[in-house]
């Protein structure tokens, strides 16, 4: 978590196994964060006041939208800010140790929040703007991000998962 706030501080999105990082251009002017709590009806369980059984433990999910605009300095967005997003997303080695089998293990740093540590589940991403050239300078970028303390990457051969810690240094 930082130590300091001010105004001026931007959301941002780490990864933490190769340091790639994209930093909000606008803050969001919202984010959620949801936590489950998943219930069941107990089997034994009748009338109007049902006996509940906890069933386990799930994660948070966080949901944000971040605009990227590059009209006035005439950047491709698509190459500055989607990108990177996309590099995290994506599995980092396909042929690589079983570690590296799955995208990346991100942070989400914002001022006095608590940091968010977890995956991307998804992006979404609208383009509303173009140059004279084609390229994009205005985009929306929608995430959905699940928490996860550790991760597993399914052993190619036996079907069976492997797990890692995904932390390389990377705050």
């Amino acid at each position: 978590m930082a130590d300091s706030w001010n105004s001026k501080t931007k959301l941002k999105i780490v990864s933490m196994d190769d340091g790639t990082s994209v930093e909000a251009q606008y803050n969001p002017k919202e984010f959620q964060v949801d936590k489950t709590v998943p219930w069941q009806k107990h089997k034994d369980s009748k009338a109007d006041e049902p006996y509940l059984e906890f069933t386990g433990a799930e994660g948070r999910t966080m949901a944000l939208e971040l605009v990227f605009d590059g009209f006035e300095q005439d950047v491709n967005v698509h190459g500055r800010y989607v990108e990177p997003l996309l590099h995290m997303a994506k599995m980092r080695s396909q042929d690589g140790p079983e570690a590296e089998r799955r995208p990346h293990k991100v942070k989400v740093l914002y001022g006095p929040i608590p940091d968010f540590i977890g995956v991307i589940e998804s992006l979404s991403t609208k383009y509303t703007m173009f140059g004279n050239d084609g390229k994009p300078v205005r985009c929306t970028v929608n995430l959905k991000l699940k928490e996860a303390q550790r991760l597993a990457a399914r052993a190619a051969s036996a079907g069976a998962a492997g797990t890692t810690g995904g932390a390389s240094g990377a705050t």
